[in-house]
């Protein structure tokens, strides 16, 4: 078993500490988002029909205060759509509902 002082750590030792960079993934692109003072960065589904058929289309989306889309970009791949999220917002606050840290993180509040 490796420790979490080499090189190659575990999938699950990796961004285990609150204050490690977090970022959208495979995994969390459909709960968690980027969120700056006045905006928030997510990943949303579409459907665009084309002839008889319903493509899905994987959308970073920014919307504002009032849940107002400002900025929309369409993707055919979930990988493109995480990719161009992270690098585009990256540098925001990221947001994950699931990491709970004391009362005063629930949405409740």
């Amino acid at each position: 078993m490796r420790s979490k002082l080499t090189k190659n750590p575990l999938p699950w030792q990796v961004l285990t500490d609150k204050n490690s960079f977090m970022s959208l993934n495979l995994t969390n692109w459909n709960y968690s988002y980027y969120n700056s003072e006045h905006f928030k960065a997510l990943i949303s589904i579409v459907g665009a029909q084309n002839n008889d058929e319903v493509a899905l289309m994987y959308c970073p989306t920014v919307l504002d205060e009032e849940d107002t889309e400002i900025f929309q970009k369409d993707f055919l791949k979930l990988e493109d759509a995480i990719s161009f999220i992270n690098n585009k917002y990256g540098h925001w606050s990221f947001i994950d509902p699931t990491m709970k840290d004391g009362c005063s993180s629930c949405s409740a509040h």
